[in-house]
């Protein structure tokens, strides 16, 4: 690989939020001038899929898990959290605020319901919090989702959307074991052939490879449905709203809750970016295979303000939260 193609990923990786915000409006200003409305979503939801996840999971050492954190309390509630209250959160403002709009509204009964970005080791990293007890959080978060998410989704978004529960689990059991089993087989070739050395080397243009991924599913899916959105930007200021709204509440909630269990900075700015941060790729990827074009189109425009509004948390409010939580 050439040291351009590097340093573009690399670049791609640290200022996703951007590059992302530019494909949105890029996307945006393609569909309204040309047709895309024919184009296959589950297509390229598959595509996508596999350049997302793939990349992700073979840099996710799973195994670490093993000699990795003890935190059971931090552990238990940061997933308890992410799961119940944010699926509650988003269940309450969807009714508050987006009963009007079903396919949005679902968007984000799918952010509350499917958790744990695996960029919570990153962000936990940057912000000097647990990045051992982020990491366990993230490997059981991701495979806790095809068992739990389904029910959460059932539950709280039944009323919006209907679907077949059993294929949603089984796209979900698909999307995460494949590329996990994948991902854990390739690396363990790298390892085995190159050295430990060479795949921490390598696997930092991991993340830059699957925000490809990220890009290519943000811009058909905004493109698709652009005529609709630009003829009704009422529902582009929804979207805004719900999502906006929806990392308030949490943030705040989390931020009690972090405060009442005693936990330091180190631990509860897990507990608060583990159950604020959802997961984008997959969210993205199911609802691209089974859902409509607007709520794809809705969960295209989370991974531009969830990435500004966690950086907002880490930097912004992070000196404040040292002096909360010591």
């Amino acid at each position: 690989m050439s040291d351009g193609l590097k340093r573009a990923l690399l670049e791609l990786k640290d200022r996703l939020y951007i590059y992302v915000a530019a494909d949105f409006l890029l996307a945006l200003l393609a569909g309204h001038v040309l047709d895309f409305e024919d184009i296959s979503m589950r297509i390229v939801g598959a595509v996508s899929v596999f350049i997302m996840l793939y990349p992700m999971l073979t840099g996710m050492e799973v195994e670490r898990i093993k000699s990795a954190g003890r935190n059971f309390r931090l552990i238990i509630s940061t997933l308890a959290f992410a799961y119940l209250a944010a699926s509650a959160v988003a269940y309450t403002i969807s009714r508050a605020m987006l009963g009007g709009y079903p396919d949005i509204a679902f968007a984000l009964v799918m952010v509350g319901a499917i958790p744990c970005s695996n960029m919570l080791i990153g962000w936990s990293g940057i912000a000097d919090a647990s990045v051992e007890d982020a990491l366990v959080i993230a490997v059981l978060g991701l495979l806790t989702i095809p068992f739990i998410s389904p029910l959460l989704l059932e539950l709280s978004g039944g009323g919006y959307v209907r679907f077949k529960l059993e294929a949603l689990l089984f796209i979900l059991l698909t999307y995460i074991f494949v590329p996990l089993i994948a991902g854990f087989l390739t690396r363990s070739a790298i390892i085995k052939k190159r050295g430990r050395r060479y795949f921490m080397d390598v696997r930092r243009l991991f993340p830059g490879i699957s925000a490809t991924g990220v890009l290519l599913i943000v811009f058909f899916s905004v493109a698709k449905v652009s005529k609709l959105v630009m003829a009704n930007p009422i529902i582009f200021m929804m979207v805004i709203a719900g999502l906006i709204s929806y990392y308030i509440v949490q943030t705040v909630l989390s931020t009690l809750a972090a405060k009442l269990l005693g936990f330091r900075y180190e631990h509860g700015l897990v507990l608060i970016l583990g159950s604020t941060a959802s997961s984008q790729a997959i969210s993205l990827s199911v609802a691209a295979t089974m859902f409509s074009a607007l709520t794809v189109f809705a969960l295209s425009f989370k991974p531009i303000l969830q990435v500004s509004y966690i950086l907002f948390l880490i930097y912004g409010l992070g000196p404040w939260l040292r002096k909360f939580l010591s």
